[in-house]
């Protein structure tokens, strides 16, 4: 009698702990969908406070070790420049387990395809991904992305030009305002001006570059290349019957060109290369 008293109460002890978990793995499964669902809206800071400050993330790049929260938070900031109309659809959520036992321990996982327009190119995009959540304290401690980020990057951007592309190369002259560093400036171009033009001006893709030696030593100069002259027109011929369009776009990227005024101005020579 003791002996099945003992091993009703083990059993008991069992499925109050399983219950337990199986709450966890429920309650932490919503929160990863809200997550998800704040990265399809682009709400990169309401993201961030789903993150513990002590997480550390396996990150979907070749070679890297895993990511703090800077690394998490750039990355996310970074995908978000990079596409839009993100959308995540979910094969199916499973409950995590604990890595020595085995046994469920209330984190969760999920299978599914992120969907999503390329800003720059304009090209869909979709991609098989599985990601894992742990929590503590109720944000995300641990986890990471799987998923082919460098195929789907040179798919959507190739890192070489091809024939029938359009560079045009602007060798910039540039007077900074009193009080901003030159580093202050590039970074506004690098951070904010740059990634807002070319998710604005589709099939284009914008570099900065630094002069090392010859004629040009010492200069900034900016690199736009699109993908052939008729995505280069749409925006910039003026013969073109296109002016409400483009009106529209440069009323769109107005605040990012104030903010660089109030940081500097510049002008500059240019020629358009059309690749062979």
């Amino acid at each position: 009698m003791k002996k099945l008293l003992f091993l009703f109460f083990i059993s008991a002890i069992t499925i109050a702990c399983t219950n337990v978990k199986h709450a966890e793995f429920e309650k932490n499964t919503e929160k990863a969908k809200a997550f998800f669902k704040l990265h399809e809206t682009e709400q990169a800071e309401e993201m961030f406070t789903y993150l513990h400050e002590d997480i550390e993330w396996h990150m979907p790049v070749y070679g890297m070790e895993m990511g703090g929260i800077d690394e998490v938070k750039a990355a996310i900031v970074g995908y978000q420049a990079e596409f839009e109309n993100m959308k995540f659809t979910a094969d199916y959520w499973l409950p995590g387990v604990d890595s020595e036992t085995g046994e469920p321990d209330g984190s969760t996982r999920v299978y599914g395809t992120w969907n999503s327009i390329h800003s720059s190119s304009g090209k869909e995009t979709t991609l098989t991904s599985y990601h894992s959540f742990e929590f503590k304290d109720g944000k995300i401690i641990n986890g990471g992305d799987w998923f082919d980020l460098g195929g789907m990057m040179n798919s959507v951007s190739p890192n070489f030009l091809q024939k029938g592309n359009l560079m045009s190369l602007h060798v910039m002259d540039i007077k900074l305002n009193k009080g901003v560093t030159a580093k202050q400036y590039q970074d506004y171009w690098m951070n904010e001006v740059i990634p807002n033009y070319e998710k604005a001006i589709k099939g284009s893709k914008i570099y900065l570059a630094d002069g090392l030696r010859g004629q040009e030593s010492g200069k900034l100069s900016m690199i736009w290349i699109f993908e052939n002259e008729e995505a280069r027109d749409i925006m910039f011929a003026a013969d073109r019957d296109n002016k409400e369009f483009r009106d529209a776009i440069r009323k769109k990227l107005q605040p990012y060109d104030d903010e660089l005024a109030k940081l500097g101005s510049w002008t500059s020579t240019f020629t358009d290369w059309s690749v062979q």
